[in-house]
């Protein structure tokens, strides 16, 4: 058996012995680690069908024509030599940062995620920067704390309570929501529907876009009570008592009425909150909005006023050195970047001639995606994409080569949720190759000689664990390693700021104008408000192919199936300026009237459409250009 870390885009990050036999994978949760806890997820437990799947790519293909999804296989120096002769022509005429490496967390191994940036960086090439994720509040967090890294579930000792704001922990985050589970956390949903987690918990339903008002809701009714502890609050922040004049400026009444929260369940929420030193674990999803990037600041206001410092869960770094891995010191220009988000929009700018994508699938992830693909045939972008399969951007890609699986290569992995790193051992022999194996191929088709470009992998992964203290032979003899790294208020001030340095820097208002936050108010009665949320079965488009669990329909409430005059199972076009999909009507009471639900993500070639065709690719400027997927406005029409 081989010893494996689960290098899916997840919070749980998990350990795990792996056998391979009978051409079948077997997995053994690791028992005695504390959050894995001897499990595995249904998806971790049909990582075997993925990873020996049929449908995998065994040979490099090269399109036909662009777009017209016909490939021929190619032998692999056959499929270097157009790849070098695409390169070298984009650079040539255009210029090396016309050339751009696209990629994600389809694999979170250091070596496999980030390696890839040696060989690029080599050529001066253009990066992504990483914004249809958590940028957003991420940005929001450092303006207050100077950090995003909060809380480890182990870290968390003197609270009886936790909050999952805006998440589905039993989808996304089972391992952590049973670490709080078995220790007899009381257990609060904050969420726009009763989802698997809130269903069996405490549950405050919302109205979509309002997460600010309840934040200031429950803050207000905090201070108002005496229920926060004023002298540790005074003592490790400033500008409290500006705060406090702020939200003096609302009422109780207003600020329920706009979340939508009855101000008894708030008010009793809050006194558990305080009496229990409740702590909050918030969501990615809703702070991909206009609103929600800031909304994730003042929520974190809260556990501080209890007396947690930090009383957030949000993102963990024990501090490995993965810049060593990206090799810039290779470049003899200065590196240029372009967000995730806005592919489309720098494509049609002519900033990209020569697209390298890998460990992603934007044709069906980025908003707009209809732009997205527009945007590359028109352009005549040479796309290369680097895959297991052959996805909805494999199939607009003119070369494409075959990756491997986790489980074919080795890696080293940490967590942005606890504070281990695993060794991820090679199981298997399979197909393709590896990112670290076709960057170091590319370099020696091309003749390069630099020795970044050929480092050993234990000789990358020695580096990368020194600021962590660790010895890659301490790694590869027990397998996992705690990595203690203590909590550090960052800002300038070196306390929590209520009054943030940084806010003003970007000339973002410490205490917001409401108006600007009335989205409930804003919305056109003749459209709904679409939410596209994370399938429980996938993580975002991948599995779905190997799993093939579609749930396509649109969601509504009654109310609105009524004012659309739907029934039940009827077809409807769901459409904007971005495009038009066709589903089938679900009535559902736990959507909140205006708004719809639907699941992000499905393949179009599967399923026939993604609900990124329709999705807003707008940004909040001001806070790491947050995508802005859940600002997304559709029409309904029944079809005859």
């Amino acid at each position: 058996m081989k010893r494996s870390v689960c290098a899916r885009d997840c919070y749980d990050t998990c350990f795990f012995k792996t056998l391979y036999e009978g051409g079948y994978l077997s997995f053994f949760p690791e028992k005695e680690h504390p959050i894995t806890a001897g499990f595995l997820c249904y998806k971790g437990m049909h990582m075997s069908k993925w990873a020996l799947s049929e449908e995998r790519l065994k040979y490099p293909l090269l399109q036909v024509k662009k777009g017209s999804g016909q490939f021929q296989n190619l032998p692999w120096d056959s499929a270097f030599s157009i790849f070098k002769s695409a390169l070298d022509n984009v650079i040539k005429e255009y210029g090396p940062e016309k050339v751009l490496v696209f990629e994600f967390a389809g694999t979170r191994g250091i070596i496999n995620r980030f390696f890839p940036y040696r060989f690029f960086n080599k050529l001066n090439a253009t990066f992504v920067r990483h914004n249809v994720c958590d940028s957003g509040g991420d940005e929001a967090l450092k303006d207050v704390y100077g950090t995003s890294v909060g809380l480890s579930p182990e870290d968390v000792s003197n609270s009886e309570l936790i909050v999952y704001w805006g998440m589905n922990p039993v989808k996304t985050n089972l391992h952590g929501y049973n670490y709080f589970r078995r220790r007899n956390f009381e257990i609060w949903v904050v969420d726009i529907r009763k989802s698997e987690t809130a269903a069996p918990n405490f549950f405050i339903k919302i109205r979509p876009g309002t997460d600010i008002f309840l934040a200031l809701l429950i803050a207000k009714i905090l201070i108002d009570r005496k229920w926060y502890l004023e002298e540790f609050v005074l003592k490790n922040s400033i500008g409290f008592e500006e705060f406090k004049q702020y939200i003096g400026r609302f009422s109780f009444d207003y600020l329920a009425e706009k979340c939508g929260v009855d101000f008894s369940l708030a008010e009793d929420f809050a006194r558990r909150f305080f009496e229990k030193r409740g702590i909050i674990h918030m969501g990615y999803g809703f702070q991909r909005s206009y609103e929600g990037p800031l909304s994730v600041a003042f929520i974190s206001y809260l556990p501080f006023l209890v007396g947690n410092l930090p009383g957030f869960i949000y993102n963990m770094d024990v501090g490995l050195d993965k810049d060593y891995v990206k090799g810039f010191n290779l470049r003899t220009r200065e590196p240029k970047f372009i967000y995730q988000s806005q592919l489309a929009e720098a494509i049609e700018n002519d900033e990209v001639k020569f697209l390298f994508i890998y460990n992603a699938n934007p044709l069906t992830t980025n908003p707009n995606v209809n732009r997205l693909k527009k945007a590359i045939v028109d352009k005549g972008v040479f796309v290369v994409t680097h895959d297991l399969f052959l996805t909805d951007t494999a199939m607009l890609s003119d070369l494409v080569f075959p990756a491997k699986s986790f489980f074919e290569y080795f890696d080293v992995l940490d967590s942005y949720y606890h504070k281990y790193v695993g060794i991820n051992e090679k199981v298997f022999d399979g197909w393709g190759m590896s990112n670290y194996e076709l960057m170091r191929e590319f370099a020696r088709y091309y003749g390069f000689i630099e020795p970044e470009l050929f480092e050993s992998e234990e000789g990358i992964i020695t580096n990368v664990l020194k600021p962590a203290r660790i010895t890659f032979e301490e790694l590869r003899r027990s397998g996992y390693v705690k990595v203690d790294r203590p909590f550090e208020i960052m800002t300038p001030s070196g306390k929590v700021e209520f009054i943030s340095q940084r806010r003003k820097l970007r000339k973002v208002p410490d205490f917001p104008d409401l108006d600007e936050f009335k989205v409930w108010d804003k919305v056109d009665k003749d459209t709904l408000r679409l939410i596209s949320v994370t399938y429980g079965n996938t993580i975002s488009s991948q599995y779905h192919n190997t799993l093939r669990k579609v749930e396509k329909r649109i969601f509504i409430n009654p109310e609105d199936a009524v004012k659309f005059d739907l029934e039940e199972g009827d077809e409807v076009s769901v459409f904007n300026e971005n495009g038009q999909i066709f589903t089938t009507v679900h009535i559902d009471d736990t959507v909140p009237p205006g708004c719809a639900i639907m699941y992000k993500a499905f393949w179009k070639t599967i399923a026939g459409f993604t609900v990124n065709e329709l999705t807003n690719d707008d940004v909040v400027e001001k806070f790491g250009y947050q995508a802005v997927y859940h600002s997304t406005y559709v029409k309904l029409k029944k079809r005859p």
